[in-house]
């Protein structure tokens, strides 16, 4: 499965976190670098397909599977889930960097795994949009080295079409000018 079937899987199974969780590990997802190439859909698509109660609620979803899994003590109010959720949202949206729907899914796979640290009794506004910070903050320094090996896989001695053309015109050139010098010399001798 690759990332372009993801939209139609998220809306389709009621914004589930565990239809994205799946769509994720088929695509093999597990690396900013590879959330970068999979044309998984952007937040931004999401929204504007989706609406934005609905992407909310997928938020919303994966804090609650996150709060279930981490068996917390004290879990988030609904009312601070779905300013959580606004935030993380508008985060994404204001960043200018594709955060897509992998992205949800490693952020969250990263928290259960303790990579944001421990969690005394609960989890907050704070932690979650930190997080998503945090990861927009990576995502672009690996979006600038993605293009400069784009960049440099493009100027590796590939030649392109514009060069090939303007080569292929100067011999063109080159050939009615020497066209040109022999003419003009045959005609002065016949004269």
């Amino acid at each position: 499965m690759n990332g372009q079937n993801a939209l139609a899987i998220i809306s389709n199974e009621t914004l589930s976190p565990a239809s994205l969780s799946q769509a994720v590990r088929e695509a093999g997802v597990v690396t900013v670098r590879q959330s970068i190439e999979s044309g998984f859909p952007s937040i931004n698509k999401i929204v504007k397909e989706l609406g934005y109660k609905e992407t909310a609620v997928l938020m919303v979803a994966h804090i609650v599977k996150l709060e279930t899994m981490l068996n917390v003590s004290r879990p988030m109010q609904p009312e601070a889930m779905a300013e959580v959720a606004k935030g993380v949202i508008d985060a994404c949206l204001e960043s200018g960097i594709n955060v897509n729907a992998a992205d949800i899914e490693i952020v969250f796979k990263r928290a259960r795994q303790g990579a944001y640290g421990a969690f005394y009794g609960g989890i907050g506004c704070q932690d979650v949009v930190g997080w998503f910070n945090d990861y927009i903050s990576e995502k672009a320094e690996e979006y600038v080295q993605y293009n400069i090996e784009k960049l440099q896989e493009y100027d590796s001695g590939a030649e392109r079409a514009y060069d090939r053309a303007k080569a292929k015109d100067r011999e063109a050139h080159q050939a009615a000018a020497e066209y040109y010098k022999t003419t003009i010399e045959k005609q002065r001798h016949e004269q």
